[in-house]
């Protein structure tokens, strides 16, 4: 409407006063009123006191006009606007944006029904995701909970066999002392009223004491102590690694995240060790990646350095450690001997020492293929349950603790206490190959999922 209001304003401004029609030749008198060229003549000549304007009423000294280009174009423009064509025209044209809002319009309909859909599928299938990860979550909490309570158990009953057998031997204890205490009353009642007494009743009274309570092995709270510490974060997500399946992705992710975090805080979780073949002997060779080390039966060309072993065939670790909580795992296979554990960064390399505590050394070590032995001071034997084709070392600097592991099933096997140096260092020695019989390599194991 408000279109059609306009257009009709324009029309009534470019009409003439005269004939009441569209100016034709337009032409502006001085008053600056417009007119027909042809309508302003006649009406002139019709006029018989000279020119004037039709509107206003003013006379002109002449008949003078100019003439108007720029109203004639908007004229002739108007005129066409006016014409069927041009209103077919203006017509198709708005058909033709109004078809194609309509198309647009049905396009933007469809992606929103798609987007929608988007958005209840997406809903959909988030509340089946956390019904599947709290379910997942779920069960991984009950596996720790459940080896939380087997832990637990067995740790309940081997104390309470122990305490068991403590307070057995407690009363075996009593026992022979009450009998002693007996005994002891009637050689006292018997000295007391030695007229009375005959020989024959002394000589019948027995020296020695008549209770014998056999004495039980000292309790070795270390040991205990010992079997159940390590690095247990480790343990324990060693056996959640065996308790998940294959396809529970959410708890394989999760432990994933929980073997980072485990080496994110230092608790224990195998570090990535490499040998470091500056301090190695001439003897031993590496692997491209310094994970896996093999003595030759000859040296090999190396530098010379004050850091490197001369007398035996060892190699430290790359990193070396002042401070905190350190764990890692040495695959030793069926080799027939070998020595591994922690050294101090100041152990003399030059000469051919004894590996016992007191030269900076806190060790295992195989000999004879069956033969452990932890040599502390004095040495010690160790019965290990199976033979360890991978050992786990646990270095914790803050208690002075050196402990290792079966890495097998995680089995204690050995605690060095009151280890103290400025700096330790991953200690191994492949021993001499002796022909083909202990030639497998030693190798450093990273932790893998």
């Amino acid at each position: 409407m408000a279109g059609r209001s306009q257009d009709r304003s324009l029309r009534e401004e470019l009409t003439c006063a005269i004939c009441c029609e569209l100016f034709s030749e337009p032409v502006m008198l001085d008053c600056m009123h417009h007119f027909c060229r042809g309508c302003i003549q006649e009406y002139w000549d019709r006029c018989a006191h000279g020119p004037s304007c039709p509107q206003c009423r003013r006379k002109f000294p002449s008949r003078a006009f100019r003439t108007h280009y720029l109203l004639s174009g908007l004229v002739d423009k108007v005129r066409r606007c006016g014409s069927e064509e041009h209103q077919h025209k203006m017509q198709k044209h708005l058909e033709d944006a109004l078809q194609a809002r309509q198309k647009e319009m049905e396009n933007l309909l469809q992606r929103k029904r798609l987007v929608q859909e988007d958005i209840c599928s997406l809903t959909k299938v988030s509340g089946e995701l956390n019904f599947k990860i709290r379910a997942e979550f779920a069960r991984l909490h009950q596996i720790l909970e459940e080896e939380e309570r087997t832990v637990l158990a067995e740790l309940g009953e081997k104390g309470e066999q122990s305490l068991a057998q403590l307070h057995r031997h407690v009363g075996q204890l009593e026992e022979g002392m009450a009998v002693l205490q007996r005994d002891i009353e009637h050689v006292k009642q018997t000295l007391s009223r030695m007229e009375d007494v005959s020989l024959l009743e002394v000589e019948s009274l027995d020296i020695r004491p008549s209770v014998h309570v056999e004495t039980q092995p000292a309790l070795d709270l270390q040991h205990y102590r010992d079997s159940h510490s390590g690095p247990l974060q480790y343990i324990f997500w060693r056996q959640m690694l065996r308790s998940i399946c294959p396809g529970e992705h959410i708890a394989v992710r999760w432990v994933w995240w929980a073997r980072a975090a485990l080496q994110r805080e230092s608790t224990a979780a195998p570090a990535p060790l490499t040998f470091d073949p500056e301090s190695a002997h001439p003897n031993l060779v590496f692997s491209r990646d310094l994970t896996a080390v093999t003595e030759r039966n000859r040296a090999q060309p190396v530098p010379i350095s004050p850091q490197r072993f001369r007398q035996c065939v060892n190699v430290l670790g790359s990193q070396a450690f002042d401070s905190g909580r350190h764990y890692w795992e040495v695959w030793v296979g069926s080799k027939t001997k070998w020595d591994l554990g922690v050294a101090a960064d100041t152990v003399d390399r030059a000469a051919k020492v004894k590996l016992c505590p007191e030269n900076g050394y806190w060790t295992l070590r195989l000999r004879n293929r069956t033969e452990y032995w932890a040599t502390a001071t004095p040495w010690v034997r160790l019965t290990p349950r199976q033979p360890p084709q991978k050992v786990g070392v646990f270095l914790d600097c803050q208690e002075g603790t050196v402990t290792f592991f079966d890495a097998g099933d995680m089995s204690h096997l050995f605690t060095f206490h009151q280890v103290s140096a400025q700096r330790y260092c991953p200690f191994f020695s492949t021993c001499f190959s002796d022909g083909r019989d202990n030639v497998e390599p030693m190798r450093l194991c990273h932790l893998a999922l």
